[in-house]
């Protein structure tokens, strides 16, 4: 087959409702050649400046800009290699350009980078910016947050019900600038198929917009609208940050060859061990029933032979055999749902010392459309129409007012994707006054 993908994307970077200035970046890349596509794939790439970091604006926009220059010149054999050693090059681009100016020290950027090839998709990535993929109305976490709380999750320190109050947020581990070498992170990869949805966002979003919220809207509206609304949820929401995000929706994709496997390979647990171990809980779990049933049933044997003390003696054992096995199950039930809290599917090996394995993807919810955010978007546009009547913005209320009775129709028929989108439509045409009103200067 030589037809390449058929990908719809869009993308939109906004400054918030806090900043005075945008540092994040992105960039997209397709492929015009099916032979560049085989070789390179589509690439999609979000960058966000480090806040804390001096002008970390620049830092974003030469990780965006480098980053496919060396991407699509790299004689490499493998995806995998293409990513790291591309994100190397930006990261050596990023500290040369802070080591030439005093005032540029320190300067640091996430980087998170898709890659949609012939070999399946591939995420590069350094920093807490996220991949996501959407399908079968799940959305899932390519990309492992490097931030503190994401670290403290993976060596067990915390789960995601306690992190918050245990360790702060917007911390990250690692970022592509301050050092001249930088881990990288490569995973995948993962299975493409036609009606994929792939986003990839800063913390901007992910910040006020959930998962599951994301994943809906991912799934229901197309990327142009779809990338919009995610973009005015958040500054709905307050708009803490600035806000990258971008949503590709893959039509038509060639079939990936049989090597692809969905998920990094790099992480998969030794085979068998896993089964190996419940094999062996199970056989433990049987001979226990089998002793107890003998000794219980010599015991009541005995009992009734009015042999009470050999009696006793052999069903004393049983019921402490017993209690010993409700702890052991007590204790592996303890342990798989200390497992499930955790990020990914934890696996026997670690990647160094006694950290756990995690595999991507991390986290799963579902993306179908619920009625709480159908109720959510009706608030929303409900208090922008009436901050609009309040304040007399230039907003066509008699448009509104006809989007509103569409919108019921539209629930009455059941017709969910059909009411986000025309819930984003009002709430995109009032955010334009609100935008145009606060930022004016």
């Amino acid at each position: 087959m030589t037809d390449q993908p058929l990908v719809h994307y869009a993308s939109r970077t906004d400054v918030g409702m806090r900043r005075a200035a945008n540092q994040d970046s992105l960039t997209v890349r397709l492929c015009s050649e099916y032979e560049e596509w085989t070789q390179c794939g589509h690439l999609f790439v979000v960058a966000d400046g480090m806040g804390g970091h001096s002008v970390g604006d620049l830092a974003s926009r030469i990780a965006v800009e480098s980053l496919p220059l060396a991407y699509f010149k790299m004689d490499v054999t493998s995806l995998s290699e293409r990513l790291a050693g591309a994100l190397r090059a930006a990261n050596r681009s990023i500290n040369d350009k802070a080591r030439e100016n005093p005032e540029f020290a320190d300067m640091g950027t996430t980087c998170t980078a898709l890659s949609l090839s012939s070999e399946g998709a591939y995420i590069g990535h350094v920093g807490d910016s996220r991949a996501y993929r959407v399908r079968d109305g799940i959305i899932q976490q390519l990309s492992f947050d490097h931030s503190l709380q994401w670290e403290m999750i993976r060596q067990g320190r915390a789960t995601m019900g306690n992190v918050d109050m245990l360790h702060p947020r917007n911390v990250i581990t690692r970022c592509l600038g301050p050092d001249q070498n930088v881990v990288i992170d490569v995973e995948g990869p993962f299975d493409v198929r036609a009606g994929d949805q792939f986003v990839l966002c800063s913390d901007g979003l992910t910040g006020h917009v959930s998962d599951r919220e994301i994943g809906a809207v991912a799934s229901s509206v197309p990327p142009a609208e779809a990338s919009r609304l995610l973009v005015n949820l958040a500054n709905c929401r307050g708009g803490a940050d600035n806000i990258t995000v971008v949503v590709a929706h893959v039509e038509r994709y060639p079939v990936i060859t049989e090597s692809v496997v969905d998920g990094p390979q790099t992480t998969q647990p030794p085979a068998g061990k896993k089964t190996e171990a419940k094999k062996s809980g199970h056989i433990l779990s049987r001979t226990a029933s089998v002793v107890f049933a003998v000794l219980a049933t010599a015991g009541l044997v005995f009992l009734l032979l009015g042999k009470k003390y050999y009696g006793l003696l052999l069903i004393c054992p049983a019921l402490i055999l017993v209690f010993v096995q409700m702890i052991i199950s007590t204790s592996r039930n303890t342990e798989e749902k200390v497992t499930d809290e955790t990020l990914g599917t934890a696996q026997p090996e670690s990647r160094s010392g006694d950290v756990p394995a995690v595999r991507s993807p991390y986290r799963s919810a579902a993306s179908a459309v619920s009625s709480e955010f159908l109720e959510f978007l009706a608030e929303a546009q409900s208090e922008l129409t009436q901050a609009a009547k309040e304040n007399g913005w230039a907003v066509d209320f008699e448009s509104l007012s006809d989007v509103q009775r569409q919108t019921v129709a539209a629930l009455n028929q059941n017709k969910p994707d059909r009411c986000v989108r025309l819930r984003a439509k009002a709430i995109d045409s009032l955010m334009k006054e609100l935008y145009a009103k606060t930022r004016r200067n």
